[in-house]
């Protein structure tokens, strides 16, 4: 026997994002017209497109227009049905039973079953990255052609939010049998139909006609294009030339925001940028060292230029996640720069002089860009130098992987739930462990944290837990830069997501007339 989840109690695993600020042109009271090609603009090529084995925020973000999840989060972070209409869980917690939509097709016309979301699962439980996302999960079953049981070996509170989270995309097994992978190509169930994939330059994407949102979506065609200056990006928008563009560099809101033809967008965020610190490596390896690093940075000067001050600094649970923060007088405290504090920890690791690292940046990443050389100017006050090495994107998710890095900036799209947020970075031996450390502490905190249902005391979990993370110091959450879109005033129904992964754009519409 099975009963219903409490969505009060147990699904909202998310608090309400702040509401999006929309400036700029006002609404057209006209319905929008449907068809036309919407395009947008971004500078980061993804390196890949399967929704299991590529780790890029690149690829996340462009996922939702390809496949769809089970479940996935609304704007205000709380689980909503997609490709399963309806889900309940068992008394003991150990078995969660998923209704299935009748009907979904994919983009080759097969229909979608029980059988594809045991595929999909399997080959993410041998293959993925993310597998430790779903490590409690035993085993994942049919139980019929419209409904599959997620058996777990444990309750495991962070489900649905690994469901609707980086990894958790419906995949066909036609689709591998066909490619082999699906880095360079797509078949899923999602709104748009992979035609075209020019690397560096753009993709084309038409409309799946037999997509399972009524109405949706609502344009025949988007090209997503590669546009690496993101000034050039600001002035394909002033002449019209685009339709919409993610802004990485925060700094062009002013620049636009002004401008009678665009309606610009600011939310914020549910991820953040982070300093990844490899504690595998020489004097990073004490925690004193790690905790100097962190008394020294200042992460309010990074914000301003970085990301030109929009956005905020966050604890380890983002703004988005308003259910799970901790209170702010007991993380900010963690954040006011002491450089001698700094400099006496550092002498008490025996580093009083100092040493040299390599401190990792994507090219193409503006916040890292503008970010890294603030922090070495940091910590060369404490005597650390850090050496700024531009990596080519492809190239460093490679090092990453490997931990083959001694301390990179980084950014990630954040997670709705504090299990899926910590546990895979920074457990130990059961997680990626982004940071190549061991706190036992808070090693046995996550997983208490995972099989904890009660979200009272799950809330009490991870306030112990962000706290041992703040004095540990795994990374250091530098900033949570605001979301910052821009459309043609003529694009209806964007909307933001606080993962900025591109959901809205199924529902984006041309007012033609």
């Amino acid at each position: 026997m099975t009963t219903p989840v409490s969505r009060r109690d147990l699904l909202r695993t998310g608090g309400a994002a702040l509401a999006a600020l929309s400036v700029g042109a006002p609404a057209h009271a006209q319905t929008p017209k449907l068809g036309g090609t919407f395009v947008s603009a971004q500078t980061t090529e993804a390196t890949g497109l399967d929704p299991q084995l590529v780790p890029a925020f690149s690829r996340s973000r462009r996922s939702p227009m390809l496949y769809n999840q089970l479940v996935r989060f609304d704007a205000d972070m709380n689980p909503v049905p997609e490709l399963a209409e309806s889900w309940r869980v068992s008394p003991d917690g150990l078995t969660w039973a998923f209704k299935l939509r009748e009907g979904v097709r994919f983009h080759d016309g097969q229909e979608l079953t029980s059988a594809d979301v045991k595929f999909t699962f399997d080959r993410l439980f041998e293959k993925s990255p993310g597998k430790s996302d779903f490590i409690a999960v035993d085993r994942v079953e049919p139980a019929g052609r419209y409904a599959v049981r997620f058996v777990t070996k444990e309750p495991f509170a962070g489900l649905l939010a690994a469901l609707g989270g980086f990894w958790g995309f419906i995949i066909s097994e036609a689709g591998i049998t066909k490619h082999g992978d699906l880095n360079k190509a797509a078949l899923g169930t999602g709104p748009f139909v992979l035609q075209d994939w020019k690397v560096e330059q753009q993709m084309v994407l038409t409309r799946h006609p037999q997509y399972f949102k009524k109405g949706l979506p609502r344009v025949d065609e988007v090209i997503l294009r590669i546009i690496p200056d993101e000034a050039n990006i600001v002035a394909a928008l002033r002449t019209g030339q685009i339709h919409h563009a993610f802004l990485e560099d925060n700094k062009n809101f002013n620049l636009l925001k002004d401008e009678k033809t665009l309606t610009g967008y600011r939310s914020s965020r549910l991820g953040y940028d982070f300093l990844n610190i490899n504690a595998s490596r020489g004097p990073l390896k004490d925690v004193r060292v790690r905790q100097a690093i962190s008394w020294a940075v200042d992460r309010s000067q990074v914000l301003r230029v970085a990301a030109a001050g929009f956005g905020r600094l966050t604890a380890p649970a983002t703004a988005p996640m308003r259910q799970w923060q901790l209170p702010e007088e007991q993380w900010k405290r963690y954040y006011k720069p002491d450089l001698d504090r700094a400099r006496r920890l550092m002498a008490d690791a025996g580093h009083a002089s100092g040493f040299t690292v390599k401190l990792g940046v994507i090219p193409t990443f503006p916040t890292m860009v503008l970010g890294a050389p603030v922090v070495a100017a940091q910590l060369k006050k404490i005597g650390v130098t850090a050496e700024i090495e531009n990596v080519e994107y492809a190239v460093w998710i490679k090092r990453w992987l490997a931990k083959d890095f001694d301390l990179t900036m980084n950014t990630t799209p954040g997670y709705a739930d504090p299990d899926t947020a910590f546990f895979r970075a920074l457990h130990s031996t059961k997680g990626q462990n982004w940071n190549s450390w061991s706190v036992p502490e808070l090693d046995g905190l996550l997983e208490e944290g995972r099989r904890t249902l009660d979200p009272k005391k799950r809330k009490e979990i991870y306030d112990r837990a962000q706290i041992l993370i703040l004095e540990n110091v795994p990374h250091l959450w530098l900033f949570s830069a605001d979301t910052i879109d821009f459309t043609q005033a003529s694009v209806k129904g964007f909307q933001q997501h606080p993962t900025t992964l591109l959901y809205g754009f199924e529902g984006v519409a041309l007012d033609r007339a």
